[in-house]
């Protein structure tokens, strides 16, 4: 008997070939898809770590008022001036940076309470910061 030499694969190879390909394919694609999630939470998570922080400035302060749309802290001896500048809610002295990107910002008071309200990819938020006064 006389083997021939076979060139090429079988049906069978070439099935196994297309599957391997297909998992591999849609593997890509889960990742990618994760990965565009992970990138749009990461924007409203960035939000949420600004406005803990926000809330633990103010707690932190011995006093808080407002002044023109900016927050007033008074910390011992310090003052320090939480405000909207340059698409920005920022901390002055030092310009440390809460929240970036936005569109508008705005400390107000109403019913007792501080609020912060942004304008962020056209969406309207607002949050309340610290009490001001006792219900």
């Amino acid at each position: 008997m006389s083997k021939k030499k076979v060139n090429g694969f079988t049906l069978a190879e070439a099935l196994c070939g297309l599957l391997c390909s297909i998992v591999v394919f849609e593997l890509c694609l889960l990742c990618l898809h994760c990965a565009v999630k992970l990138t749009d939470a990461n924007e409203d998570r960035q939000i949420q770590f600004a406005i803990l922080q926000l809330r633990e400035e103010t707690a932190l302060s011995n006093y808080c008022y407002l002044d023109q749309d900016e927050l007033v802290l008074k910390r011992g001896e310090s003052e320090f001036r939480l405000g909207y500048k340059n698409h920005r809610i920022a901390k002055t002295p030092g310009y440390e940076i809460f929240l970036e990107r936005i569109e508008e910002g705005e400390f107000y008071e109403e019913d007792g309470w501080i609020w912060l309200h942004i304008v962020y990819q056209n969406r309207r938020m607002q949050w309340q910061i610290i009490q001001t006064k006792e219900n």
